[in-house]
């Protein structure tokens, strides 16, 4: 391989935040005879970073889940550190930030003294950072066009609160989404983020990661009608063979039958992943400016035609309620 080559699978590998897996791929290949060793440097620092920067923010998590058990609150935390146990290499997967939801939270200032947190959450989530990691707690954990579908989201999420699901995080026992809700959660996330702005590689390696680990444990029956319901079933089939012919996840252990009809937004789907990279950071504004609420809008009407047999009636109602939502950021 040449160095012209490798810096340029490892552009693309950050770019989709995947570049500690694709770096560990790289090394034991014919790298040797490279005469410019300056990308393979660059790339072993960049892994090193990533195994670090696991380490602090299993750390903070570790501290986060003793302090809030202590004060007797009851948190999920989504995605993130909870998806890297999955891994064979956890250490190598990209961390992002800790995300959570609380039932109530009343008492979370406590433990976050410096953070700020509203009394009352009116926004999806609020941001803060303790200890250079940041935090998102979540009031809801994704916003629908329709409000049939969100009532529907809603009480599944309230289910969770019945569950006790825990996975082990570098020694910390931290309480998670239950796999089949987990298995939904996956596919909407991504599913709204490449609507809305943007998504990476890197969140299909996690769907399809914790599919493989936990496909034996996943209500299909229950995620299939939960799926119905949203009339997100296509688009989560259509996302689904991506996971299966793209990435390698075992036909057997998709939760959901597939078939020829599925495949055709493959190419489409993988465009707009690679065109936009991680959370559409390629092809948009400073996220701060009054330029990315309109490219934000735009790139959401343009999705919602693009992607609309995959999701009809959740397509026809999320532009108007993303013209109402960025019409106010831009006044406000």
């Amino acid at each position: 391989m040449l160095a012209e080559q490798f810096s340029q699978v490892m552009t693309l590998a950050e770019e989709q935040t995947v570049a500690g897996f694709v770096f560990d791929v790289l090394k034991d290949m014919q790298i040797e005879g490279m005469k410019d060793r300056t990308p393979i440097y660059q790339a072993i620092g960049l892994s090193e970073n990533i195994k670090q920067q696991n380490d602090i923010v299993n750390r903070e998590l570790a501290w986060f889940v003793e302090k809030t058990d202590k004060a007797g609150l009851q948190c999920i935390v989504m995605k993130g550190q909870t998806m890297a146990t999955q891994f064979s290499k956890p250490e190598l997967r990209q961390s992002g930030d800790i995300d959570f939801l609380m039932q109530q939270h009343i008492g979370i200032n406590n433990v976050f003294p410096d953070a700020g947190i509203p009394d009352m959450l009116n926004e999806k989530e609020f941001a803060f950072k303790h200890n250079g990691v940041t935090y998102e707690l979540h009031s809801r954990l994704t916003d629908f066009g329709c409000k049939r579908h969100q009532k529907v989201w809603e009480n599944a999420v309230s289910e969770e609160w019945n569950q006790e699901h825990y996975v082990d995080v570098n020694g910390t026992k931290v309480r998670t989404l239950s796999p089949t809700f987990n298995a939904a959660y996956l596919f909407v996330h991504l599913f709204f983020h490449l609507i809305r702005e943007g998504i990476s590689l890197r969140q299909f390696c996690d769907w399809a990661v914790f599919l493989h680990a936990n496909h034996d444990k996943i209500d299909r029956r229950r995620l299939t009608g939960l799926m119905m319901k949203m009339d997100t079933l296509k688009g989560y089939k259509a996302f689904g063979c991506i996971l299966v012919d793209k990435l390698g996840l075992p036909e057997a252990e998709f939760p959901m039958e597939l078939d020829e009809s599925d495949r055709q937004y493959e190419e489409k789907i993988l465009h707009d992943v690679f065109h936009g990279g991680n959370f559409g950071k390629k092809n948009h504004c400073a996220k701060s400016s009054l330029g990315y609420k309109f490219e934000t809008l735009r790139m959401t009407t343009r999705n919602c035609i693009r992607y609309y047999k995959l999701a009809p009636s959740e397509m026809r109602m999320m532009i108007p309620k993303m013209v109402g939502i960025n019409v106010k950021l831009a006044l406000g």
